[in-house]
């Protein structure tokens, strides 16, 4: 999975709101960061495996591509293993709850955003690392010779579809529905005193509203264009760039969500202060 791993982060964020949403989109892609960091280090691998794979449904039998990018075979017993990526969990929630003096039900939310990361990578993973490296059956205990990976469009399909979800849930439950103008997408965002007015109490309502359509549509967008680099025209992180560049798009992708952050966040709703004199 890719950008579906970003996808805990707009669910979970609904639940946890004064934990960071770029830290959230960050744990759940962590695990694959630091894959890439230890690919460069030279302490984990990705390589192309030699022959297809093939499933048979109905009768019907479909042939992974083996000559593009992917299948592939990793090697990454520290951050793709079970023990792995609870180390990883706890480390990064335990940092960012006592950096940003968060409480429990954040670092409770951290760790479930980096613990996403190995079922959503049920379909595709060929098997789980050990820590020993040596590839072992996974859990669940799944055909290894027919991973999703194998099949380039059902990896954007299911990998962009889960994002999408995730998305459009974050724009209709990121204020309570009571909260919304009756033009969904366009919530009220913290104003200046200047472009405030008094309601019928005499209290000071906040009119300001930025419309965020085209705000979420690009996000939608973004995602759409990183998956399909990782679907069909990325390659197994053998040489330092390729895994760079993998990096770069997990950091830009947290970057924009902080971006919508600033537009969407639970407190920053409409307010009533003070009659003010």
């Amino acid at each position: 999975m890719w950008v579906a791993h970003f996808a805990p982060s707009l669910l979970l964020a609904r639940f946890a709101p004064s934990t960071p949403l770029w830290a959230l989109a960050f744990a759940g892609a962590l695990p694959d960061f630091l894959f890439f960091a230890l690919n460069i280090a030279g302490l984990e691998s990705s390589h192309n495996h030699s022959a297809p794979s093939t499933v048979t449904i109905s009768g019907y039998t479909l042939t992974g591509s083996s000559i593009d990018c992917l299948p592939y075979h990793a090697s990454y017993p520290y951050t793709h293993s079970t023990f792995g990526q609870l180390a990883i969990a706890l480390a990064f929630a335990v940092t960012i709850t006592l950096l940003y003096r968060l409480p429990l039900i954040s670092l409770a939310t951290l760790v479930i955003a980096t613990l996403s990361h190995l079922p959503l990578d049920i379909v595709i993973s060929r098997d789980e690392s050990g820590v020993g490296g040596a590839y072992t059956k996974p859990i669940w205990k799944r055909d290894a010779t027919v991973p999703l990976l194998d099949y380039p469009w059902g990896t954007f399909t299911s990998d962009f579809g889960i994002f999408v979800f995730a998305i459009l849930f974050h724009a209709r439950t990121v204020y309570p529905p009571e909260e919304y103008e009756q033009k969904r997408g366009q919530p009220n965002i913290t104003a200046s005193s200047s472009s405030s007015k008094k309601n019928s109490q005499g209290d000071m309502r906040l009119l300001e509203k930025k419309d965020l359509t085209y705000g979420y549509f690009g996000v939608i967008f973004f995602a759409a264009v990183i998956q399909a680099h990782f679907s069909f025209f990325a390659a197994p992180a053998e040489e330092w760039w390729i895994a760079g560049v993998f990096m770069a798009e997990i950091v830009g992708f947290v970057g924009v969500l902080h971006w919508l952050e600033g537009y969407t966040r639970v407190g920053a709703k409409v307010e009533d202060t003070k009659k003010m004199d």
